[in-house]
């Protein structure tokens, strides 16, 4: 699998096209130069109505400092849930239940399955 991000989010809708035509590409994240609430919320949208839920990594950032981890992330957060709660519980008439099972799958389980853990070799007798 090829996670990949953009530059900018006026690219996103090619990101949208591969991810969706191609089976080994993945929508990863936001580039630092989109990384705020007004373009990550329209690359969101996008991503959720034309990429397979299982192709895409909600979020991950090229943070240099440690402590801008949480407040990004935090960010990516709450753009995701008003995103899943406009576009899937309300538009839609998803059972909240479902709104956030989808929301694990891009925050967690996607990366989970995509990049998963090294496993380290353990030499017995």
């Amino acid at each position: 699998m090829f996670p990949i991000s953009v530059l900018a989010s006026g690219m996103n809708q090619e990101l949208v096209s591969y991810s969706w035509i191609f089976p080994n590409v993945a929508t990863n994240g936001h580039w630092w130069y989109s990384n705020i609430p007004a373009y990550i919320e329209i690359d969101c949208r996008s991503r959720l109505q034309a990429v397979p839920q299982s192709k895409q990594i909600g979020y991950y950032s090229d943070m240099y400092k440690l402590e801008f981890a949480l407040p990004k992330f935090g960010m990516y957060r709450q753009v995701l849930a008003r995103v899943l709660a406009e576009d899937f519980v309300v538009a839609r008439a998803w059972s909240e239940d479902r709104a956030l099972e989808l929301g694990r799958m891009v925050l967690r389980d996607n990366v989970e399955r995509i990049f998963p853990a090294r496993q380290e070799q353990v030499c017995g007798p």
